[in-house]
């Protein structure tokens, strides 16, 4: 099949993802100790958080054009939303934000919704062949009503 989005350049392109952690990480970590590194501490930071946000929405963009090209866009959508909410309950639990509790319920959604979304999708796989199956039987059944029956 030719794809313009090779899984080669995909798993070429996940060694980013590290580094854009790693950069995103030591901005808040500078921010919450900017007081030791004024002024240029905070610029520094700023300019970080600004490269890891631009290479971060490149990178969901890109991966959402090569899920799209395997049929699989909710899938990672969902897995998209179930890792940002497990990135937000991290950096609340390693930096202490103290935000009382909201932002890990709203990053407690996005995990929620993640699992839910798969639970859903595999209800719906069941119900869809166990229909198939019943719709099989009930075909048989007919044929064999009917003195159709197939050997």
């Amino acid at each position: 099949m030719n794809r313009h989005f090779s899984d080669r350049d995909a798993a070429l392109h996940l060694r980013y993802g590290p580094g854009c952690i790693l950069e995103g990480t030591f901005a808040i970590w500078l921010l919450i100790h900017a007081d030791s590194y004024r002024p240029f501490g905070i610029w520094i930071a700023y300019f970080l958080l600004a490269m890891a946000a631009a290479c971060l929405l490149t990178g969901f963009l890109w991966y959402l054009c090569w899920a799209y090209e395997r049929g699989a866009t909710p899938w990672y959508l969902a897995g998209v939303a179930s890792l940002i909410g497990a990135v937000c309950v991290g950096l609340d639990r390693l930096f202490v934000f103290g935000f009382e509790g909201w932002d890990v319920a709203l990053s407690f959604s996005f995990l929620y919704f993640a699992a839910a979304y798969g639970i859903w999708r595999l209800f719906r796989f069941v119900v869809v062949r166990s229909f198939k199956v019943l719709l099989l039987a009930v075909s048989e059944v007919g044929a064999a009503w009917r003195g159709e029956l197939r050997r």
